[in-house]
């Protein structure tokens, strides 16, 4: 009975201490490739009540880093911080304002920050299988712009830096070229809650408080938002220690 006893208590153990070095091993190897960090450069446009429904309308530059850390094969966290330039103008052959054709436009430079969680379709980057290079995927999360707002009200002249919520989502896809660099190249739009992106000022004679009724609840686009298209290059800052070269 006594020997049964030991015996059973050093398989247990054994056993133990197996499942116990595998789950190291495995944790071990999946964190050696967490952090990339890197830079996109892209275009921006904007849509709004000068362009409700035009993609790529007059498009502007658009560049900034990201940083992003893997959680699985399958998910990932991104942060993000750009500049991004907006534009837009009046009359023009896609759409008529009842008020009149008095000549409008607007050009913007904005900096926002994002926060994102990427869904990868397929598994991407496996700790322990080498064809896992390439992915596409979902990105959606929460973000800050930051732009100059002009005054509401006639005899003030001063602009007021402002930072309003701002909604980035869009899709992906991404490729590990080596141990070291990724690229890939995302279309993503930042849905914002405001309607003033478009409005520059006093220029107008036509009730200069609200150029156009820009801000009225009736318009077709109460809320702006803006699109960065672009390509990015990562740098992978921690490199595997070991390799698996039979894919498990």
């Amino acid at each position: 009975m006594v020997l049964d006893t030991i015996l059973k208590v050093k398989l247990r153990l054994k056993g133990l201490c197996i499942f116990a070095g595998l789950f190291v091993s495995l944790s071990f190897g999946v964190a050696q490739d967490r952090l990339e960090l890197g830079g996109y450069v892209g275009t921006s446009y904007y849509m709004g009540d000068l362009n409700p429904q035009q993609q790529f309308y007059q498009p502007s530059l658009a560049v900034g880093g990201l940083g992003r850390y893997v959680l699985t094969d399958r998910f990932a966290i991104k942060g993000t911080v750009g500049i991004a330039g907006i534009k837009g103008s009046y009359p023009n052959s896609k759409m008529r304002f009842p008020q009149g054709d008095a000549p409008y436009s607007f050009n913007r430079k904005m900096a926002d920050a994002t926060l994102q969680m990427e869904f990868n379709f397929a598994s991407y980057d496996h700790a322990f299988v080498s064809s896992t290079n390439f992915t596409p995927y979902l990105t959606l999360g929460l973000g800050t712009t930051v732009y100059k707002r002009f005054p509401t009200e006639v005899g003030k002249n001063s602009e007021q830096t402002v930072f309003i919520l701002s909604l980035p989502f869009g899709i992906g896809a991404k490729y590990k070229i080596n141990k070291w660099i990724r690229v890939g190249a995302e279309w993503s739009f930042r849905k914002t809650f405001v309607d003033d992106l478009d409005v520059v000022g006093f220029n107008l004679p036509i009730n200069p408080e609200d150029p156009y009724g820009f801000n009225n609840e009736g318009n077709i686009h109460n809320n702006d938002l803006y699109s960065v298209v672009s390509v990015h290059v990562t740098f992978s800052l921690l490199r595997r220690k070991t390799e698996c070269k039979s894919g498990f």
